[in-house]
């Protein structure tokens, strides 16, 4: 999650706030692609490992968070 410098963070959430999941596989091939190409939705990291990320969050703006594939800048 990517939000500016400030207080009371999970208040500061919402739609438009920055997540970015990554599936890294554990192999050494995984290094020949740049870390962006292995970025997915928070959702399907739950369904993979059964966590429940960004639970503190508001449900609507879980649910908006968690589908959401990052397309920002890598660098």
């Amino acid at each position: 999650m990517v939000l500016p410098e400030g207080e009371d963070d999970l208040s500061r959430i919402t739609p438009n706030t920055r997540v970015i999941a990554v599936d890294i596989p554990n192999t050494q091939a995984a290094s020949a692609l740049p870390w962006g190409d292995y970025r997915t939705s928070v959702n399907a990291i739950e369904s993979s490992t059964g966590l429940d990320l960004l639970n503190l969050v508001t449900a609507t703006v879980q649910d908006e968070l968690e589908a959401v594939v990052d397309g920002g800048p890598t660098e």
